[in-house]
């Protein structure tokens, strides 16, 4: 029987890095060796109260000139033999750079941040399991910097053993435990780095469902969940019921389980998906007769089939796992509202165009991030709130770490890639954000009062053309990581039906595909390899 050609292009790929590591020439993903920048050091650092230790807070930036160090060390020496990982150890190495810039530089965690905890309700008596009483949280007015004063015996941790229900609790602002146990301000620090949009923290993004953030968060405070929407403006759902938040989850976990399995099977009978862009191939049978422009759109709707599915099942898989664990381990940070939806409206779209795919039907998990920089140049004065070109200063900073991250993803997979196709696509979404908003203000000029039909048309040829246009940058750069070669799900439906190549298993995951022991030459190059 003949050798398929993505079968063969996964053996030589892992074949080469296998040989890359034996010569001590690449190393594998290594956990936890490739914890050591960010998160561990990054956590530990901002678990030492600072806020009175003024020569002490100077020091963040050994810590972010170590971590930006040693994580880029990680980009240009580690990969995996599965084909996520390989993409994810870039990913996770500039992330590590950007969320410790970002807290460490941008933002002052301890001084100003704060995250909603449950509480059982003033009055409301309870018992721990071993029969003594717990004390509620109180702020305290005397407390410098709003920080919290606890009776005796009390700690954040002490609310997870509260017999608490949405009837007899509430929800109050925590800020940093500054005269907390070790344990409590590392809880309370590896929450605020590990919450991508901010949600229960006061500086969550707008864009999903929040409660009334106060300008100064006192430390005990009520939060106020009154006003909370159920749909916020952008599109972006919570649920108020366990049983429609876990039934939504688990039928898009179904449903989008199902597209990731017929889209590794049709991808593979595409050579694009399985060579990249740059190596030359033959078309099949399927694929000849379409133009160019039509093979293009093809592959670029495709690939955004991919992106939209693998994001919708990594999200709503994380939801469910983090929102029933934390309510068994830790209740006191356990709410529907926490877990909004990845995805806004697509009306966004047809609403605001370019502008609405990126800044609200998108997924913004990376946002609060993104924004750092010029949030920051905001409060420092150096850029004008409601200055026009700041808000293009701010938005090229979004972008530009956006590409920043992808081209890392990029860096550390196996086949060599051109690292310049994910920055320049992400840029160019800037570019097209401005042009629209120049061509919008022209055709108002001939066309004073257009009807909301008229602007949604506008807005979604506009959106489509562009990303028509340039989207082939970053599914160039996608394909030719060799990221669609993964078996996205362990058991394959159509491949059990025959919809496969015939020599397809319906079981898909290998060795390659699952963590392994792996022993370097010293102690820290010893651990699991993803």
């Amino acid at each position: 029987m003949a050798v398929r050609i993505d079968d063969a292009v996964r053996h030589a790929l892992r074949s080469a890095f296998t040989q890359a590591v034996a010569d001590g020439r690449a190393k594998p993903l290594l956990m936890p060796y490739s914890l050591l920048g960010a998160p561990v050091l990054l956590i530990l650092w901002l678990a030492i109260p600072h806020t009175r230790r003024p020569w002490l807070y100077q020091t963040r930036w050994l810590v972010v000139a170590f971590i930006t160090v040693f994580n880029w060390r990680l980009a240009r020496e580690m990969s995996s033999t599965n084909m996520a990982c390989s993409y994810a150890a870039g990913l996770h190495a500039a992330w590590g750079i950007i969320l410790s810039i970002d807290l460490l530089i941008w933002k002052r965690p301890q001084f100003v941040s704060a995250r909603a905890v449950r509480v059982l309700s003033p009055g409301k008596a309870s018992h721990s399991a071993n029969g003594n009483a717990v004390a509620t949280v109180e702020a305290d007015a005397s407390g410098q910097n709003g920080l919290r004063r606890r009776k005796v015996g009390e700690s954040a941790s002490s609310h997870d053993n509260l017999q608490a229900t949405p009837s007899n609790s509430e929800f109050v602002w925590q800020t940093f435990p500054e005269d907390g146990p070790f344990w409590e301000r590392i809880v309370w620090v590896w929450d605020c780095a590990s919450s991508f949009r901010g949600s229960g923290w006061n500086h969550s993004i707008s864009s999903i469902p929040r409660p009334q953030i106060p300008s100064v968060v006192q430390s005990g405070e009520p939060v106020d969940l009154k006003a909370m929407p159920l749909v916020t403006g952008t599109g972006y759902k919570r649920h108020v019921s366990e049983a429609a938040f876990t039934r939504d989850r688990l039928f898009k976990l179904a449903f989008l389980y199902l597209i990731l399995d017929f889209l590794s099977v049709f991808m593979m009978k595409d050579p694009y998906f399985i060579l990249g862009p740059d190596r030359p191939h033959d078309l099949p049978a399927h694929l000849t007769s379409l133009p160019w422009w039509l093979l293009l759109l093809y592959r670029e709707l495709f690939s955004l089939a991919g992106f939209l599915s693998a994001i919708g099942a990594i999200f709503s898989l994380a939801d469910l796992m983090q929102y029933w664990s934390l309510k068994v381990l830790c209740p006191s940070r356990s709410a529907l509202w926490f877990h909004s939806t990845t995805f806004g409206s697509f009306s966004q779209v047809l609403d605001r165009g370019l502008a609405g795919w990126w800044g609200a039907w998108w997924h913004q998990t990376f946002r609060q991030q993104f924004m750092g920089p010029a949030s920051y140049l905001l409060q420092q004065g150096y850029l004008k709130k409601d200055s026009e070109m700041s808000k293009a200063i701010a938005m090229f900073i979004s972008f530009a770490q956006s590409g920043i991250l992808h081209a890392f993803g990029s860096m550390t997979t196996i086949p060599a890639t051109k690292l310049w196709r994910s920055p320049a696509f992400f840029l160019l979404q800037g570019v097209g954000m401005l042009t629209q908003e120049k061509l919008a203000r022209l055709a108002k000029s001939y066309f004073p009062e257009p009807s909301r039909a008229q602007i949604r048309v506008a807005n979604v040829a506009f959106t489509a053309a562009w990303m028509y246009a340039t989207a082939w940058l970053f599914t160039d750069d996608i394909a030719s990581t060799g990221l669609w070669l993964l078996e996205p799900v362990p058991i394959s439906p159509l491949r059990w039906m025959g919809y496969g190549h015939p020599s397809d298993h319906w079981w898909r995951w290998d060795l390659d595909q699952l963590p392994k022991w792996h022993v370097g030459k010293h102690w820290w190059d010893t651990g699991f390899a993803l």
